[in-house]
């Protein structure tokens, strides 16, 4: 099975995950808060070791950080490779309700051989049942209210818990992976105008659509500071297929992995 590759699609409760990482730090239960990379490293460990795929052999195809608002680990998720995805089923009364079932069916519906869920249960049955019709298994990291018992399983995992046991050792260390500097830190006098931005998760900045074609498109900034191109999956709803050239959009710009500039959480004006 060594050759053969298994690929993950990556669904997280954002709010869920960054409070309940918050609060293990406070309690001291862990040596430094959680990390979304970490995550990352954490689940691709649990999916390889239940069905026998090495690491290298286990990748992510695709990964949404779901919430209803922004979040303080908004930029650290997007560095990290995630499409950030306003999720209203997120709620501000119990982050841990459930996901948008847009972003979840979304992860199901795209080609991937696990569905990996990080934050509560999959409770609507008809997507575990078009999940297991298209032999898609289904890992649960669930992030229970505190006190809330939870039994764990091969594919059903009380995050929380295993963190504060494993947190020491592989593979729930993986969990603690130090997180990649977000911020700019050259120094002020040193600041590269063209392509430092500090609207980063502000979702403020605004454009007119210059280009649109396969898949992505090119976005002229009102700022005066060029183009940008945003992809498909990064356009909220209605979607990508609703946007046209001259549209008005507004959007960050975050800085992904190869030090590639983007337009992301697109919203047309």
């Amino acid at each position: 099975m060594s050759d053969k590759k298994c690929t993950v699609n990556l669904v997280v409760n954002a709010a869920r995950w960054f409070d309940a990482g918050e609060a293990l730090l406070k309690q001291q239960a862990l040596a430094r808060r959680w990390s979304a990379s970490g995550l990352q490293d954490f689940a691709l460990l649990v999916v390889g070791a239940k069905l026998g795929f090495t690491l290298e052999n286990t990748i992510l195809a695709q990964q949404r950080w779901c919430r209803a608002k922004a979040v303080d680990s908004d930029a650290e998720a997007v560095t990290a490779g995630f499409a950030v995805v306003n999720a209203p089923h997120v709620g501000s009364e119990d982050t841990g309700a459930g996901l948008a079932l847009e972003a979840v069916e979304a992860a199901a519906y795209a080609a991937c051989d696990v569905v990996v869920m990080v934050g509560h249960s999959m409770n609507w049955q008809p997507l575990r049942l078009k999940l297991e019709s298209q032999s898609i298994r289904l890992f649960e990291l669930l992030i229970p209210p505190e006190g809330k018992v939870v039994v764990s399983s091969g594919e059903v995992l009380d995050l929380r818990e295993t963190a504060r046991r494993d947190h020491g050792v592989a593979p729930g260390s993986a969990l603690l992976k130090p997180s990649p500097v977000v911020a700019n830190t050259a120094a002020p006098s040193a600041k590269n105008e063209d392509t430092y931005d500090e609207s980063f998760a502000a979702n403020a900045v605004r454009g007119v659509v210059k280009s649109l074609a396969n898949g992505y498109g090119i976005v002229t900034r009102k700022d005066g500071r060029g183009d940008v191109q945003f992809l498909a999956a990064h356009v909220q709803p209605p979607g990508f297929e609703f946007v046209e050239v001259g549209d008005e959009l507004r959007f960050d710009v975050v800085q992904v992995s190869g030090g590639k500039w983007l337009a992301q959480r697109v919203v047309r004006v």
